[in-house]
């Protein structure tokens, strides 16, 4: 696996006049409610997004895919105000484009985009205006509709949203690409623009074990479009050693030719918003209580905890709290009939549903220690945040959370609920035990600064953006 430096990406390459530009894609990021908690890929994404807009090279962008045209262009401004959580670099604002354009793009935005058109129309209205309201707010509502319903008819008709040859920014010479292109209706259309793309490979869990993800048109093809990204030459971003093996262990097994692979380090997001707000100090509560943090699906195996403090309860075995912080997500019948079953078991289990970061941190920091036993990760953010927080985690063998938790912690098999029962008992009961880990954790495990992980892309980006134009020069001689 490469792990790029500054050094490495420059020698040999310092003769090229003007740098290739780096983009990150924010397209899937769009389809996230705005101030809800991210987790996950979005998480992940998000961090990308914003390091891009923070970074002061000009080189470096952040971008949306505009369907009608089957490019990436710049982020127009109300894309921004979705997507920013922090301080924009000064040339990303220079790059905003003017208002006729950022009202073409927000249309084209939006005409894909789940979210009601009036609300829409006030949001974009807000941005051409300054926030202003009054007569020339709602004179751009009106302009804005009429807009969108003359675009349309554009489209019944069969004429092009945009005209060829008509935009003004230059297309990014390598875009690293969200999980929405690669994963959802977007990715086709990309498909003749693979040779400018790189892709983070999060996991190949569709590919690996279909039964724990349900059947969409999505997952069904989600093997074949990754390697028709690997054998454009696009390179793969991993934040752990074990997916970047299983992505060129698929593609040998595929006839496909290995690709680069990147591997980065996991950025610990969580961890640095809490110490911007000074809290990652320990609090203590007066209940204890376990904290699982994670969606709730058939893959991260919630149902086993289930039987395992309805097994406690039968037995008259106090357990601390369990709380599983996180949104419901797919093939969760059996756990939801489970519950019903054992209606009792509420009175030990919380389901939180979707939190904020500031409420995931105070989690963190009052959890006596977690739990993850899913089936299978390409990482496992919950249990490197349990890390971060200095509190120890129960995991799976699945190798990538071992990986994720640096090999520090105890981990089972996820189908042993003998061996879940008996250790979740241990780590409650023997407070030795308890503290002997977290005493590990404090030698052994230092969060991983956001910056050290943007530095490790961006180098990664750079040196693949080489590798294309070399080889493109090659190939013109």
């Amino acid at each position: 696996m490469t792990e790029p430096t500054d050094a490495s990406v420059t020698n040999g390459n310092e003769q090229a006049a003007s740098p290739p530009t780096l983009a990150i894609d924010a397209t899937g990021l769009m389809f996230w409610p705005p101030g809800k908690g991210l987790a996950g890929i979005p998480r992940v994404e998000s961090f990308l997004v914003n390091a891009a807009l923070a970074d002061p090279d000009p080189c470096v962008e952040a971008v949306a895919f505009r369907s009608s045209e089957g490019k990436f262009r710049p982020l127009a401004p109300y894309e921004l105000d979705h997507v920013a959580v922090g301080p924009i670099s000064p040339h990303q604002v220079k790059r905003w484009p003017g208002r006729r354009a950022a009202l073409s793009q927000a249309f084209e935005a939006v005409r894909h985009r789940p979210w009601d058109k009036r609300e829409t129309d006030r949001h974009l209205a807000r941005t051409v205006t300054n926030g202003r309201k009054g007569v020339a707010y709602q004179a751009t509502r009106l302009l804005i509709r009429a807009y969108r319903l003359y675009q349309r008819a554009r489209i019944r008709l069969g004429a092009e949203p945009h005209a060829p040859g008509r935009g003004t920014e230059a297309e990014p010479g390598l875009v690293l690409i969200s999980h929405h292109i690669l994963t959802q209706q977007d990715r086709s259309a990309v498909s003749s623009t693979t040779g400018t793309l790189a892709f983070l490979c999060h996991d190949l869990i569709p590919t690996l074990r279909p039964d724990l993800i349900g059947t969409g048109i999505g997952e069904t093809r989600f093997g074949s479009y990754l390697e028709q990204l690997v054998r454009s030459g696009a390179p793969a971003f991993c934040a752990s050693d074990e997916v970047g093996a299983t992505l060129t262990d698929h593609m040998r097994k595929a006839g496909i030719a290995a690709p680069v692979v990147y591997r980065f380090p996991m950025p610990s997001i969580l961890h640095e918003t809490a110490s911007r707000m000074g809290a990652t100090s320990r609090i203590e509560t007066g209940e204890p209580f376990v904290i699982y943090c994670s969606t709730i699906e058939v893959r991260k195996n919630h149902i086993l905890l289930a039987r395992i403090w309805q097994q406690a309860l039968e037995e008259g075995v106090k357990l601390p709290r369990l709380v599983c912080a996180g949104r419901w997500g797919w093939m969760i019948e059996p756990l939801r009939a489970y519950l019903k079953d054992h209606p009792a078991l509420l009175n030990s289990v919380t389901f939180t549903g979707l939190v904020s970061d500031e409420e995931l941190i105070q989690y963190y920091r009052s959890a006596t220690f977690g739990v993850f036993p899913s089936h299978i990760e390409g990482w496992g953010y919950g249990a490197s945040e349990c890390l971060d927080f200095g509190i120890p985690v129960i995991v799976s063998t699945a190798p990538s959370l071992i990986e994720a938790s640096g090999g520090l912690m105890p981990a089972i098999d996820p189908n042993d609920q003998a061996g879940w029962y008996a250790a979740i008992r241990k780590m409650a009961e023997d407070h030795g035990w308890r503290s002997s880990l977290t005493e590990r954790i404090a030698r052994q495990h230092r969060p991983t600064p956001a910056s050290a992980s943007w530095a490790a892309i961006k180098a990664g980006l750079r040196e693949s953006a080489a590798r294309r134009l070399q080889s493109n020069s090659r190939k013109s001689v």
